[in-house]
């Protein structure tokens, strides 16, 4: 009798720290998908995604370029003047930049504002 409410304490001792570790895991996916990472410190960390394709759209006056479909997805990015832009290993301004060339850029996910922007033809 003694050793079955053992093997009950410990039956619910470990449900409960199962239930913890998915209930952990759950958070920092939700956060990961969010743009975000958790830490100890609670900080918050900016994830940078990317995208690469050929440039399908420019609107120069808006300051955004579309990047066409591949691997890493497409979509419409923000272009700041913070942003680093290069053209051939060069350092060049979004006006140098043409639909057609292709484009590997980084952004920051939750306000797809563009980090770095390097460009070949």
């Amino acid at each position: 009798m003694f050793s079955s409410k053992i093997s009950s304490a410990r039956r619910s001792l470990f449900i409960a720290i199962i239930a913890l570790a998915g209930t952990a895991a759950v958070a920092t996916t939700e956060a990961l998908a969010k743009g975000t990472t958790t830490s100890s410190s609670s900080s918050v960390k900016v994830v940078e995604s990317r995208v690469t394709g050929y440039a399908t759209a420019i609107d120069y006056a808006a300051g955004t370029i579309t990047v066409g479909a591949s691997y890493y997805g497409s979509g419409a990015l923000v272009v700041s003047t913070s942003t680093s832009i290069s053209l051939n290993n060069v350092n060049c301004s979004l006006s140098e930049i043409k639909v057609g060339d292709w484009v590997e850029a980084r952004y920051v996910w939750t306000t797809k504002e563009a980090t770095k922007l390097s460009v070949t033809r």
